[in-house]
């Protein structure tokens, strides 16, 4: 007969290695990253960063559903044609709050066909910034077309960014959509420095506003 006592010695210890484990594990992802660095920096300027904590409620994220390698070769890889699996785009980067774990906001890249420029019934639902091909942005979400020539490989494609607010925060309208379209703007940038794009027209630092809902504010 096996003695209990000897038995559940090596078990309460292996109990206490595994909650020490677990909980250095969990204290390690309540720190994550500050948006400075997530996503390959693109949030590097304290005013992109600002803004990132601004519209997630949150100054430290993971981002482990990020990808944003698989995002530039998708968007290498543009044939002038956009399958049904690639309307809703790549996740460039995709942040969850360090504690607790909610996702906070998504940032997506796809190829895009045409263009999405203001009219009368979206300037009631959306703000238009002077940016790229066209920029919008209420206080969900934000969108970005941008023209990238690439060299390698050789060719012009049409980029459509796109971001969405995931968290309710305690901020403005106006704030938020000011803030989406500069995180948006600051993520097309480095995007479109990875790909070596020549010339996509994207404003450096804050897009200014030119018409829509909150264009006066």
């Amino acid at each position: 007969m096996i003695n209990r006592q000897v038995v559940l010695i090596p078990t309460i210890i292996l109990a206490a290695t595994l909650s020490g484990c677990s909980a250095d594990n969990s204290t390690e992802e309540a720190e994550g990253e500050k948006g400075a660095s997530v996503c390959g920096g693109f949030a590097r300027q304290s005013d992109v960063a600002s803004a990132l904590e601004d519209v997630t409620g949150a100054d430290s994220f993971t981002e482990n559903r990020s990808k944003p390698d698989e995002t530039l070769q998708s968007l290498r890889a543009a044939d002038g044609e956009v399958e049904v699996d690639e309307i809703l785009g790549s996740p460039y980067c995709r942040l969850q709050a360090a504690k607790g774990g909610e996702e906070v906001l998504t940032i997506n890249f796809r190829e895009a066909l045409a263009v999405n420029k203001s009219d009368a019934e979206d300037e009631k639902i959306f703000t238009f910034y002077r940016s790229g091909e066209s920029a919008y942005a209420s206080e969900h979400t934000a969108s970005l077309y941008f023209r990238c020539r690439m060299s390698a490989p050789a060719k012009e494609v049409l980029i459509h960014a796109d971001l969405e607010r995931l968290r309710k925060v305690e901020v403005s309208d106006v704030r938020l959509s000011r803030a989406n379209i500069l995180i948006l703007n600051a993520a097309a940038g480095k995007v479109a420095s990875e790909l070596g794009c020549s010339s996509p027209g994207l404003t450096s630092g804050q897009p200014s506003p030119v018409s829509g809902v909150h264009a006066t504010s």
